[in-house]
């Protein structure tokens, strides 16, 4: 089982190489962002080292016994410490011109090959359906435009042939009526 000191040794040499790695980065950034640079740095490539170290360490450190409360508890403050340095470098980081800048330009590429690779997707797609004998989303989406056009209009007519059924009913009742009033007169005629 690994002593106390020796865990706090470790524990201090690793938050040294954080904290110096941490203002060595912040450092970077800002050098980039000054003299507007236009590749940003890779934090991979910049952090490994101390991360590899560090995690040899502490594996050694995990190796040689178990686990204790206050192993875990140094681990902890450890990645709190961690997560709050990268907080705050990212945080400066973030909040500069040049990375405003920086990632406004990434967007932009971003967005200047995505268009193209959708239309190449697409057109592609529909090379592929088109050898299937599967209608596109397009040749889909026309038919059934199609079909509601279709159904609007049969609508229509139904409204316009029931209007006409209604009036051809009214006729109809109309001529009765008129043939049973000629025919009361007609009657009222030979009566007299």
């Amino acid at each position: 089982m690994a002593d106390n000191s020796s865990t706090h040794a470790l524990f201090d040499l690793w938050k040294k190489q954080l904290e110096e790695g941490t203002q060595a980065w912040a450092r970077l950034v800002g050098q980039w962002g000054q003299a507007g640079q236009g590749q940003i740095p890779d934090p991979l490539q910049f952090w490994r080292p101390f991360m590899d170290q560090g995690i040899a360490a502490w594996t050694k450190l995990l190796t040689q016994g178990p686990a204790t409360p206050e192993l875990l508890g140094q681990w902890k403050q450890f990645l709190d410490q961690w997560i709050a340095a990268w907080g705050k470098v990212l945080e400066q980081a973030m909040g500069t011109e040049a990375f405003a800048q920086a990632l406004g330009k990434y967007l932009d590429q971003w967005l200047s090959l995505q268009g193209p690779a959708k239309k190449v997707a697409e057109e592609s797609t529909e090379a592929t359906l088109q050898a299937l004998g599967v209608p596109s989303r397009s040749q889909v989406v026309g038919i059934a435009r199609q079909l509601v056009d279709l159904e609007d209009r049969i609508e229509g007519l139904e409204d316009r042939l029931g209007a006409l059924l209604a009036r051809m009913d009214d006729l109809f009742k109309s001529l009765e009526d008129h043939e049973a009033a000629a025919a009361r007169r007609a009657a009222e005629r030979v009566a007299q």
